[in-house]
Formats: structure tokens, sequence, C-alpha cells
């Protein structure tokens, strides 16, 4: 029976678009060991996967994103502070996978394209294949989120740079990994990787060669989510709008009560999750059809959905896309601000800078979706492009191939 890991870094949007994948290779009657903080542990663990729990020395995820000198374009200064925490991260991680996988390598390699230095290094010191997993757009020549100059502003004569490559250098080498730091830059793009959402949303997605597999989303039913029953009368008869601002950027009492405010007086049903920063009961006028809690079962609420008011962040945007349901995106980092831009040229939304979000202009935006049909037909054509894409059993095919290029008997 073959063995592949999987090395994530902790936060959902990178965790839970991997869930699937975990349970496809399990159902192929491979063993899936998977290396994550235990607290994300749960749905990999539901999946078949073998938790491998790590201590991470990383500030949560919430914390660190609003520390950014900038939301709304990533500076020198952010990526500085990002690289730094990598460093510490990674010398932290590695001799403690090291240690975990001892006397059970793994014959394939699936970690964090974007942040998962760990499994990259440990892949490259054992010497077997390695895949990158990307929850978010990709990035080559042609496009990229840093080199954009709409999301980014990159000073190459930023003074920390200079000193977190040397602190870099410095760690390859207590690690013994055998490489150098222009090696291990200049490889950070190189090899397959597999990408969560379809070329059709990617920008320049014609540019991607054959090593980028756009797979779409490939998320699990996530059944411990718990349960949900529709607010209202129930009938389904109703409008059904989702608000959420995703696990990081959650915490904006004055944004979930101008949802209040805005459908208050509307004839449609309304679930917000607000996540565990904001107390419900702070929130004022509050109507029977709108229904507040901490969390929802997101996947269950969309297959009902007629309007999802979302951060933008990817994994939501996929998840929607794959049920169907147009949004309006107000997006928190430049990030997400690049995911709603590019619904937004696709036609799947619209979108409100989050200054600007008013229970009048919230109001606004939810009603040109929901009375504008072709919003939705651009959606159901996407989500056509998102089932194509081949999700789960897409992506472990790829997996497999490596397994056969190792020469590994399954």
């Amino acid at each position: 029976m073959s063995h592949i890991a999987f090395f994530n870094i902790p936060g959902a949007g990178h965790v839970n678009p991997t869930a699937g994948i975990v349970a496809e290779l399990v159902a192929r009657g491979h063993r899936v060991s998977y290396a994550v903080t235990a607290h994300q542990g749960a749905e990999i663990e539901e999946a078949g996967a073998t938790l491998v729990p790590y201590e991470t020395t990383m500030r949560q995820t919430r914390n660190a994103m609003n520390d950014l000198e900038s939301v709304d374009r990533f500076t020198t200064g952010d990526f500085v502070q990002v690289l730094r925490g990598l460093v510490t991260e990674t010398e932290a991680l590695y001799p403690q996978l090291d240690r975990a996988f001892a006397g059970d390598r793994p014959d394939v390699l699936v970690h964090d394209g974007l942040s998962g230095w760990t499994g990259r290094l440990l892949a490259h010191s054992w010497g077997i294949p390695a895949v990158r997993s990307i929850p978010t757009m990709a990035a080559n020549e042609h496009w990229s989120l840093g080199t954009d100059g709409e999301y980014a502003d990159f000073e190459p004569d930023h003074p920390g740079l200079n000193a977190v490559y040397g602190e870099i250098a410095a760690m390859l080498a207590g690690l013994g990994v055998g490489l150098t730091a222009e090696e291990f830059f200049g490889g950070s793009e190189s090899g397959p990787a597999l990408v969560c959402i379809p070329r059709e949303f990617q920008f320049r997605g014609e540019t991607f060669g054959e090593d980028f597999h756009f797979v779409g989303p490939c998320w699990s039913e996530r059944r411990f989510d718990g349960e949900w029953s529709r607010p209202g009368d129930g009938s389904g008869e109703r409008p059904l709008v989702l608000v959420s601002l995703g696990t990081i950027h959650n915490d904006d009492v004055g944004f979930f009560q101008a949802c209040v405010d805005a459908f208050a007086g509307l004839p449609w049903d309304v679930v917000m999750a607000v996540g565990d920063r904001v107390d419900p009961g702070v929130l004022s006028g509050v109507p029977a059809h709108v229904q507040v809690r901490a969390h929802v079962p997101q996947l269950r609420v969309l297959r009902e959905a007629d309007l999802f008011v979302t951060h933008a962040g990817m994994g939501s945007v996929m998840e929607s896309l794959s049920f169907g349901v147009p949004m309006v995106a107000i997006p928190q980092m430049s990030e997400q601000r690049a995911n709603a831009d590019r619904l937004v040229g696709l036609g799947l939304g619209v979108m409100l800078h989050r200054r600007q979000v008013t229970a009048a202009s919230l109001r606004e935006a939810a009603r040109a979706v929901l009375a504008d049909s072709s919003y939705g037909d651009r959606v159901r054509d996407m989500r056509g492009h998102v089932r194509r894409a081949g999700g789960a059993p897409a992506a472990a095919d790829v997996i497999e191939s490596l397994l056969v290029t190792a020469g590994v008997e399954r």
C-alpha cells in the first residue's frame, strides 16, 4: 500500500480545499498521513487520513493578516514580515516532522504551494516526488499577485529584503537540506501543482503550462459543521441570502449591523455567520427572518442560497460557484480583491469596497444581482467549468501519476 503525506499550514482556506483529495485517495486504497495542527484536524480525520499534529510557532492567521501595513495592497514590508514568519515556522517544524516520519517515509508528498516550506524541503531531503497544492490564484511570469501593480507594491531596495534573504540562507544551512537560497527561490514555482480553481477563473489562465493542473475545488462535505434549518417560514419560496466574512477579518460589528439594517425590511430569508469574535446579542433590530449564528454549515446553506455576501476568499468563491450562487463581494485584503475583481470581470457578481458598505449600498447591490438573471446564467456556466475541471478525482490522478513515475506499487 502506497503512503501519501500532506503537509499543510494551519488555516481553513488551505486545509479545506484538500480534504476531498484525501477522501478520494483513501477510497482508492492509499494510506494517507496529514501533518497540520490538531485544531485543523477534524475534517482530515473524517476524510480518512491519519493526523500527524505539529506545534506551530505562527501567530494565529487572523492576527498576522490584521498586522499588514495595508489591506488594499500587499507591500514589501508585508512580504518581509511573512518571510520572517515562515523562517521561524520552518525552523521549528522541519525537525518535528522529520522525526515524526523517521520510520515511515511517504512515497509522495503534497504540500501547500504558497507557504509550505517544510513540506517542500523535506521532500527534497528525502528524495521523494512532491506536488504543490495551490488554494487560490496561481502565479507565473505572466501574472502573479505579488507583481501585479494593482494588488501589490514591491520595492526592490526595501531595507528588510537583504536581511530576510540572509536569514533564509542561514535557515537552509542550519537545516542541512543541501539548497542555497538562490536554488530554493529559483525552484519555488517548479514541479507539478494542483490548482483548486478552474483554469477559466485564473487570471491569464491560458499562459500556464501542463505542470499546472487546474482541478477546481476539492472540498469534502464537512459533515461535522453542524445542523442548520432555514429561517423564516422555511417554505423556500423567498430568496435566501448567506452572509459571511470568513475566519480572519470577521470582527466588524458595523458590517454585520449594516447587513441587518439592509435586509430587515425585505421579504428574504437571511443567514449570517458572524464568527466567534462578534456577539450576536450586540446587533440590534434583528427580525425573525434574519438568522445570526457564530458558525453555519456553509455548504449546506449554499445548496439553497440565491445570493452570497462574501469576503471573496477563494475557498468561499469556489464553493459558491460550485452551487451556482452569484455573489456580492466585499474583499477585506488585496488577495481577496483580486478574487473579487475576477468574479466581477466574469460577470459572476458585484463588488463593494469595505469602506463603502452601508445598509443602502448593500441593499442596492443585493437587489441588483437578484434582479438580473444574467448573473445566474454566467454563474451556471462557471459551475460547468468547475465540474469539468475534475475536482478531487482529477487531483488524485495527478498524485497517482507521481507514484508511477517513482516506481511505487499501489
